[in-house]
């Protein structure tokens, strides 16, 4: 082990102050490997220079018990005893850079290391620090040497280090990072095989602390559930828990919800929120997080009484907006009166208009297409489809698009008798004009489509059903209903159609997965717990990054922020890049 070959330990050289060359730019420094070279230039696009001085102070609290604490406290143990007498260092961090535990074998490298700010829970990523053997071995997904002179920031110049990722068997995600630091200009060639063996000790380990964090979780359900009168729910990274009142109560919808609030909790933490669920009802949430179980939480939901109506015995709950829509067109299926169908593009209108015609012979004229062919060629158009005596349903859709001159028109083709009967398709009546709403309220029957962010409580069955249509025997995975149901969707049914459409063609199963759906679909639970302008932001983002193929320099152009700002957005919002 280490304490063998001291013969190859690096003699302490001089440490020479670095000095910044006029001709050169900070992005050409540290270029004698590509990576490093790609290191430097991220770290001077976010707005670090060499001269400035990393804040040392702690940025955060960490869970001493999280799972890969627990998994590395064995292997830490053994490397302290090879570390003794040396003057070397080891760091682990967690993925997101932050330091979760270090060892030092000389009090010489523990003193330059806390005094550089190699503090319990500072974080060392390259937005914050520049080139190190932590945040860049995040970047790349694979060990590192720096040595000294590679480090961006002048201050970490006197160290040579080596990280190397420490990826989970199964999941394949990085969990961390173990980082070995040495004083002097060149790494020790002992420090990659050293911790190539470190690192897949503590990989072996996750999966043994899978297992003790479930059983954390499942042993915190129980001290709860034992209640049978309350709503007790419990979600972990990798297991959900429920006893039946919970299961009567919650929607798959609601477990985003509860996983966004299970995000922002620490370990041991109680917090007590209300929240609307997918049903209507508000509900008090009382959720407590669970140490050593990596974001795990134990929820006990009650109904807020003060909030909601009670329903009398003799009454059934209230349908909601799309029953409620539903039982519309089949009540005026059969009838002849005009009817006008309101929504939001994209929430079937078309569909709805198909079920009232009831496969009776239909003409459609959509006034979309008076732009194109003129008011005086369109009203021609539509005064001999209304003479049309093979037509049993004339349509007219779109008619908030029809202009003030034309209206006299449509209100005589409502009111006359005889000839197919009209049906007309708007976006809802309060965005109308007030022409337009005025013929709109001529139409005895009158159905409103609910736009598909109102229709929480059977998300997962309508998808479910999109998904049939477009291939049957393909299955949306759990994580990605709960992905999708935590969208605010504009484009309604319209753009969860294409949507999955997308993601069936990339599928590798018969089950369709999160990392199926197009990227800027694949939100995680935290994500789901964002504000609407931060969601509004992250979006932006994401489009502007798609449109210029993924360079995150040309994206900050196009979005008119400087590129520094927009690796910070990108972190901050949790955006990922194929």
């Amino acid at each position: 082990m280490l304490t063998q070959h001291r013969s190859v330990e690096v003699t302490r050289s001089r440490r020479v102050e670095p000095q910044v060359r006029s001709s050169r730019s900070v992005q050409d420094r540290g270029s004698g490997r590509p990576e490093i070279a790609e290191s430097w230039k991220r770290s001077a696009f976010f707005g670090l220079h060499p001269a400035s001085n990393y804040d040392v102070k702690q940025t955060s609290e960490i869970d001493s018990s999280s799972r890969l604490r627990r998994a590395a406290e064995p292997v830490l143990a053994e490397m302290q005893h090879q570390l003794t007498g040396t003057e070397f260092g080891v760091i682990l961090a967690d993925p997101k850079c932050r330091i979760v535990a270090t060892l030092f074998g000389g009090s010489a490298t523990e003193r330059r290391l806390l005094s550089s700010g190699a503090l319990l829970g500072s974080s060392f990523a390259e937005d914050r620090v520049g080139t190190n053997a932590i945040g860049t071995t995040v970047e790349l997904r694979h060990g590192i040497v720096i040595h000294s002179d590679e480090h961006f920031l002048d201050q970490f110049k006197g160290f040579s280090c080596y990280g190397h990722p420490i990826v989970h068997p199964v999941t394949r995600r990085v969990e961390g990072v173990l980082e070995m630091t040495g004083i002097g200009a060149r790494a020790n060639p002992m420090f990659v095989p050293f911790m190539t063996r470190a690192a897949s000790d503590i990989e072996k380990g996750l999966i043994d602390g899978v297992h003790a964090s479930q059983q954390l979780l499942i042993d915190a359900f129980q001290r709860v559930s034992s209640q049978n009168t309350i709503a007790v729910s419990a979600i972990g990274e990798d297991i959900f828990l429920s006893n039946r009142v919970a299961l009567d109560l919650l929607q798959m919808s609601d477990h985003a919800t509860l996983r966004a609030v299970a995000a922002d909790l620490r370990p041991n933490q109680q917090r007590t929120v209300r929240i609307q669920l997918s049903s209507g009802e508000e509900a008090l949430v009382r959720a407590e997080g669970v140490a050593g179980t990596d974001c795990g939480a134990v929820f006990v939901i009650r109904s807020d009484r003060r909030t909601t109506n009670p329903i009398r015995r003799a009454q059934a709950p209230s349908s909601s907006a799309h029953e409620r829509s539903q039982s519309d067109l089949a009540r005026l299926r059969d009838l002849c009166d005009p009817v006008a169908i309101s929504g939001e593009p994209g929430t079937g209108r078309t569909t709805a208009v198909r079920k009232l015609a009831n496969g009776s012979t239909t003409v459609c004229v959509d006034a979309a297409t008076i732009a194109f062919e003129g008011a005086d060629s369109w009203a021609e158009r539509l005064i001999a489809a209304k003479a049309d005596t093979t037509a049993k349903v004339l349509v007219v859709e779109n008619v908030q698009l029809i202009p003030d001159s034309l209206l006299p028109l449509m209100v005589g083709l409502v009111e006359a008798v005889g000839g197919p009967r009209v049906v007309v398709t708007s976006t809802p009546t309060g965005d109308l004009p007030p022409g337009v709403a005025g013929l709109v309220g001529r139409c005895p029957g009158q159905v409103l489509l609910p736009p598909l962010s109102q229709r929480t409580r059977e998300f997962a069955d309508i998808a479910q059903s999109l998904l049939n249509a477009i291939e049957p025997g393909l299955i949306l995975s759990f994580s990605a209903v709960e992905a999708l149901a935590s969208r605010d969707w504009p484009g309604n049914l319209a753009e969860l159609a294409v949507v999955l459409r997308t993601a069936a063609c990339r599928r590798s199963s018969s089950r369709i997965a999160v990392a199926d759906l197009p990227e800027k679909y694949r939100v995680a639970p935290r994500v789901a717990g964002l504000g609407g302008r931060a969601r509004a932001e992250r979006e932006a983002i994401i489009d502007a990054l798609e449109e210029c193929g993924g360079n995150k320099v040309h994206a900050a152009n196009l979005l008119g922020i400087s590129r520094s700002t927009i690796y910070l957005r990108i972190r901050a919002l949790k955006i990922t890049l194929q």
